[in-house]
């Protein structure tokens, strides 16, 4: 039986389209909700009283790619605002921090011991002169806040990498930070995508890529890079693990990851706040090793889903919203610090 909701569903989201599928399943579903434009929005601090029964957050760092780069910063205020006035939030203000930042997921690997690409963390791009020496080429230098990949470069000599600093050619991105990280082949010319959702293993997806399309590794379809006419950057740099497009990836196919991988997955997400998301690894083909290189607190989920996986994820998704909107379960920025559920299998 389907539960009823005294107050609606908000989806904080500035994209127009990513959240059209989980929008046409709360229709199906007859449940209320109001997609909030967090890219011309307002609150008052002194208004405390909630209007919604669970707030979703959509907010994606290639916002800035849309013209929509306040919402980058103004996102991380709208949601502190509705967790603190009592609002349930999925994917709260915490996981924001991770999704808007490069640099912080490499810190939370590090501190959880997991294998990543060698990384630098800098702010003025002559940094990368003397960082050279430490790294094994080819790199790659990103910008801290992602989002579509807008910005990466790959370098394979190191003297190439010298020029584009000279010119000035590298993109610090929209809060003047970038990375400076050593660019790892697969072994076997993929990287895995693991979905979790509500503190469990959801699904994951193996992609065949292309590696000379650039970063463009996006399985949903509703991810492909707009704006980018006047943004300076070509479209075969972008990167968005969740659309694919034959030019970038050569097959998409469903796949069970390691027992280890998953509980590794899972305490990334958990530490990370991510009530809904993905994790990308990669094994390096230099040492046979898992190293994990991305966190999205974001999914659209693959493209097809239910025939490629066997069930609609978009459903599950929003059965979970509901469950949060009911108090039937807590979403993690209430639950955090509780043991989480297992895996399901």
């Amino acid at each position: 039986m389907q539960r009823t909701l005294s107050l609606p569903i908000g989806l904080l989201d500035e994209h127009p389209h990513w959240s059209d599928r989980l929008i046409a399943e709360l229709r199906r579903r007859g449940l209320p909700f109001e997609k909030i434009d967090v890219s011309d929005h307002a609150f008052s601090p002194g208004g405390r009283e909630p209007r919604y029964s669970v707030l979703v957050n959509r907010v994606s760092p290639s916002a800035h790619t849309r013209g929509h780069a306040s919402s980058l910063f103004y996102a991380l205020q709208a949601l502190t605002y509705f967790e603190e006035i009592g609002i349930p939030v999925i994917n709260p203000a915490a996981s924001y921090r991770y999704e808007a930042s490069k640099a912080a997921q490499a810190l939370l690997m590090e501190r959880l011991g997991l294998r990543y690409p060698r990384c630098a963390v800098l702010n003025q791009l002559e940094r990368i002169l003397g960082l050279l020496p430490a790294f094994r080429f080819p790199v790659i230098v990103k910008p801290n806040v992602g989002g579509s990949g807008v910005g990466i470069v790959r370098f394979d000599r190191p003297e190439d990498l010298e020029e584009a600093v000279k010119r000035k050619d590298l993109s610090l991105g929209p809060d003047g930070t970038a990375l400076l990280q050593e660019y790892l082949e697969s072994e076997d010319g993929s990287i895995v995508r693991i979905e979790v959702l509500g503190g469990e293993f959801l699904y994951a997806i193996r992609i065949t890529t292309d590696p000379t399309a650039g970063f463009n590794l996006c399985p949903a379809d509703l991810c492909q890079l707009e704006g980018r006419a006047d943004s300076g950057v070509p479209a075969a740099l972008g990167a968005c693990p969740a659309e694919i497009s034959p030019a970038v990836a050569r097959q998409v196919e469903k796949f069970e990851p390691p027992p280890s991988v998953i509980a590794d997955v899972l305490r990334l997400t958990r530490e990370a706040h991510i009530d809904i998301g993905g994790v990308e690894y990669l094994r390096y083909k230099g040492d046979g090793q898992v190293y994990y290189y991305d966190m999205n607190a974001l999914s659209n989920f693959v493209a097809d889903a239910p025939a490629l996986l066997g069930f609609d994820p978009t459903r599950r998704f929003a059965d979970f919203i509901v469950a949060v909107a009911t108090g039937a379960v807590e979403p993690t920025s209430r639950s955090a610090g509780r043991v989480q559920a297992p895996p399901r299998r």
